[in-house]
């Protein structure tokens, strides 16, 4: 690598100008004696380590600098030399820091910044696991899918073999049954009349089960009634189910004023708004990460205005959580990994929700999941059904039933 000599070429001649003057001072001085002539010499000497340390220190100095601007950077390519730009290295240091909104005022040093940037980086590392974990779930669900629809078309190329045998076989019945016809045709003039008799009767019994239909009709709207008085509570003003009791801002964590006792679980999560009085603002969310009996540890993320940050007695909100009453639930749709319907299960029965398998006058909430591509028997659409054109959801929006979708669980509880 080539270095720049002009600093010590400078140093050089500076030097040498020095010991030509005092050279020829002590020429001029000669006669004054040979102890001043060997002074003179001393001092020459002297100056000349002088000079060489200088050179030295300037040539250390320099492989230092360009030691640096090599791990740093910042430099122009096309220069022999490579020399970091200060201003560049600045501005790129401040675009670094704007592109992660964890690096405060406080983050001066690249030295500082790059704790930072290494937890963003395995952050964001832990994120593509996840998603690469769910993409690798429904791939397999894929591949499930058209294993068996592949088994499915061979049944059904089987099935028009067997229909074709079947229509052959059904015409020779047909010419026989056309016999059988007409000696059947005098039996059924006497089941005619015996059609009358049960006509009479059949009319009898539907005048009957009319009278039954208009009494179950009326039980059925006054157990509706019944149920929509129970989800009266669904349109009044949402309550506070806790407060932030206590917050370590360095960690993003905090403490909540709710726990196990309150069916709080891991998992659930809350929206965190100012505690003054009448406030709607929101800060923050909070996902609770451990329970205690009567407080929970919850991680604080999605901070609104860092210069806002949650403090103690601030409240927290989740509509779907109710840490006293008992409530009932129908699942509808399909609920996939993560989401399947047995941790769907296990997180509601921790609230108090009861899964029942079929809509009745008890029903509370519909949850709904994703759209189907198979129907009750198992076998495969040729589109997707969507959960609302289910007759379960029909009935559920009739009887009043509030409807829950899966979306709405993820935003305030973690599977």
């Amino acid at each position: 690598m080539k270095r720049s000599q002009r600093g010590a070429a400078r140093v050089s001649v500076t030097w040498l100008i020095v010991f030509l003057v005092l050279f020829f001072v002590a020429c001029g001085f000669g006669y004054m004696g040979y102890e001043a002539e060997q002074k003179a010499l001393a001092r020459a000497e002297a100056a000349e380590v002088a000079r060489a340390k200088a050179v030295t220190f300037d040539e250390e100095s320099q492989k230092q600098l360009l030691e640096v601007s090599k791990v740093v950077g910042w430099f122009d390519p096309n220069q022999a030399v490579a020399r970091t730009d200060v201003a560049a290295m600045k501005s790129g240091f401040d675009e670094l820091r704007s592109s992660f909104p964890d690096m405060g005022p406080d983050v001066t040093t690249i030295s500082a910044a790059m704790p930072k940037v290494r937890d963003a980086y395995l952050a964001r590392g832990r994120e593509i696991g996840t998603l690469r974990d769910s993409e690798a779930a429904l791939k397999g669900e894929k591949a499930a899918i058209e294993t068996s629809l592949r088994g499915q078309l061979e049944e059904k190329d089987r099935r028009i073999d067997e229909l074709g045998r079947s229509l052959a076989d059904a015409e020779n019945n047909a010419r026989q049954a056309a016999n059988e016809a007409e000696n059947r045709i005098a039996s059924l003039n006497q089941q005619r009349n015996d059609l009358d008799n049960q006509l009479r009767e059949a009319r009898n019994q539907m005048e009957a089960q009319r009278r039954q239909f208009e009494s179950d009709r009326a039980t059925f709207e006054t157990r509706t009634s019944a149920a929509l008085a129970k989800l009266k509570f669904l349109n009044e003003p949402e309550a506070v189910d806790g407060k932030i009791v206590n917050v370590a801002t360095d960690l993003s964590l905090g403490y909540i004023s709710i726990g196990a006792q309150q069916r709080v679980s891991r998992g659930m999560r809350f929206r965190v708004v100012a505690g003054a009085v009448g406030s709607t603002k929101l800060k923050a969310f909070a996902e609770v990460t451990d329970v205690k009996p009567d407080r929970a540890e919850v991680r604080l993320y999605d901070v609104v205005d860092r210069f806002d940050p949650v403090v103690a007695g601030d409240v927290i909100y989740n509509p779907l959580f109710d840490p006293t009453g008992r409530r009932d639930a129908v699942l509808c749709g399909r609920f996939s990994a993560p989401f399947n319907e047995a941790e769907l299960k296990v997180l509601l029965s921790n609230m108090n929700i009861s899964v029942n398998p079929k809509l009745d006058y008890n029903t509370d909430y519909l949850i709904v999941g994703s759209e189907l591509y198979i129907d009750e028997e198992g076998n495969p659409l040729e589109t997707p059904l969507q959960p609302s054109e289910l007759a379960i959801y029909k009935d559920a929006v009739a009887n009043g039933v509030q409807i829950v979708s899966i979306k709405q669980l993820r935003e305030y509880f973690k599977f």
